[in-house]
C-alpha cells in the first residue's frame, strides 16, 4: 500500500463512512469498464469526470463520498481506489480487531487444522478473530505460507529448499 493511499483512506474512515456503503459505490464505478476507463483517462477534463460522477444515483446519495471522489478526480488520483479500498478494508477490520489472513498452500486443510491456525494466529498477532482465504499453489510442493498484517511465514518445502540453496552457497563462497 502507498502511503498516500493510507491517508486517503484514513481520511475518508474517519468521516464514519460504512465499508458497506463505500464498498458498494466502488462496485458500480470499478465494475463498468466504460466508466473506469473514462475516471482514469488523461484526455478527460476533470470537470466532464465529475459531472458523471454527480449524475450516478449510487454517489450521488453520499455527498461525503461524492466529495471524496471530486477530491481524487480534482488530484489526478483516480488510480488510488483500488488500494484505498483494501486500505479502507483493513481500517475497519482493524476497529474490529480482525486480521485476514491469506494461506497459500498445495491443499486446503481440514476444518479442524483451521481453527487450531486460526486460534494460533489470535494470539499471536494479539486478534479478536482472523479470517482465511487460500489460494492453491502447487509449486510450492508441500506445507505452506501464511501473510497476515504485512508478515509473511513460509513454512513450505519450497522455501525451506530456497533457504537450504541459500546456506549452501553462502558456506561455498567461505
Amino acid at each position: 500500500m502507498s502511503y498516500l493511499a493510507r491517508r486517503y483512506a484514513q481520511a475518508l474512515y474517519d468521516t464514519g463512512l460504512k465499508e458497506t456503503q463505500f464498498t458498494e459505490i466502488i462496485e458500480v464505478i470499478m465494475h463498468d469498464p466504460v466508466l473506469w476507463d473514462t475516471l482514469l483517462s488523461p484526455v478527460i477534463r476533470s470537470k466532464e469526470k465529475i459531472s458523471v460522477l454527480i449524475n450516478l444515483p449510487e454517489v450521488s446519495n453520499f455527498p461525503i463520498m461524492l466529495r471524496f471522489l471530486e477530491l481524487l478526480t480534482e488530484n489526478r488520483r483516480m488510480d488510488l481506489l483500488p488500494e484505498i479500498a483494501a486500505e479502507f478494508h483493513t481500517l475497519t477490520l482493524d476497529e474490529q480487531n480482525v486480521a485476514e489472513c491469506v494461506m497459500t498452500c498445495v491443499t486446503i486443510p481440514s476444518e479442524q487444522q483451521q481453527e487450531k491456525l486460526k486460534q494460533m494466529l489470535c494470539k499471536l498477532h494479539h486478534k479478536s478473530e482472523v479470517t482465511l482465504r487460500f489460494i492453491i499453489d502447487p509449486t510450492l510442493l508441500g506445507g505452506f505460507t501464511l501473510t497476515i498484517e504485512g508478515v509473511t511465514y513460509d513454512r513450505s518445502v519450497r522455501g525451506r529448499l530456497n533457504g537450504l540453496s541459500r546456506y549452501l552457497e553462502e558456506v561455498n563462497a567461505t
